[in-house]
């Protein structure tokens, strides 16, 4: 019997097109990269996108979360490892580690996965997966969990219109290009003081080409704010987030 492996890892060479403003790279890369890694992990274990879609089943990403000490910056070594903490018939929990060549943690990321029926969109009993309790690791991550965010009552922000660059293959907009949106609310000059130390994201509903999005933050305590996105015509909200900022 072939024995899978709980953890998987992949590494990337940082290149100056992966970075932002303050020569990091960004939280949207880091975003997509562990999206990935947590695919290709998926897919090793055979229940990956490969496995479900002729089931006309499909993974969806509900919560995910970051705290960084520091951000990989061009031509540093990422290392992203990923892991399987927990699962029950609603959701899967999914760990990552971030560091460098020589095993420097750059930070860690959580994740909150759920299947869906692509016909009736309605979630699945994960549980049900062959062999899924064989796939959980005992590896421990120190991230704290993944918290609530409570709606913003007010805030300052902007609008935007969903754009044909923010939609992905599945032709809604795409989990990574929200995290871009969401940074955009935090201004230049603060990020050149500060940087994001934790970032949390619920992925609520989707949102399709050329819908109107209102985007807000409100700062709850000192470099401590939340953030939302929703329809400006009233319509469910798309996404809800926590943005945590530490001085450099």
């Amino acid at each position: 019997m072939e024995i899978k492996p709980k953890e998987y890892s992949k590494t990337y060479n940082i290149v100056a097109s992966d970075c932002n403003a303050q020569r990091e790279v960004t939280l949207q890369f880091l975003a997509n990269k562990i999206l990935d890694v947590a695919t290709e992990h998926a897919d090793i274990l055979g229940i990956g996108y490969a496995d479900i879609t002729p089931k006309n089943q499909a993974w969806v990403l509900a919560r995910l979360a970051l705290e960084m000490e520091r951000y990989p910056k061009p031509y540093e070594t990422l290392i992203i490892e990923t892991w399987i903490e927990d699962c029950n018939k609603h959701f899967s929990e999914r760990n990552f580690c971030m560091k460098d060549a020589e095993g420097n943690i750059y930070g860690y990321a959580r994740s909150v996965w759920f299947v869906i029926d692509l016909t009736t969109r309605k979630s699945l009993d994960i549980s049900s997966f062959a062999g899924m309790d064989e796939m959980i690791s005992e590896r421990i991550s120190p991230m704290q969990k993944i918290g609530k965010v409570r709606p913003l009552a007010s805030g300052e922000g902007f609008i935007h219109r969903v754009k044909t660059g923010d939609i992905d293959y599945n032709r809604h907009f795409n989990s990574g290009k929200q995290v871009e949106h969401i940074v955009n609310l935090v201004p230049m000059t603060d990020l050149d003081a500060k940087y994001i130390s934790r970032f949390e994201i619920s992925y609520m509903n989707e949102a399709h080409f050329n819908q109107e999005l209102s985007l807000m933050r409100f700062e709850e305590a000192p470099d401590n704010y939340v953030a939302e996105m929703k329809p400006t015509d009233g319509g469910a909200t798309i996404c809800r987030c926590r943005i945590i900022l530490k001085t450099r």
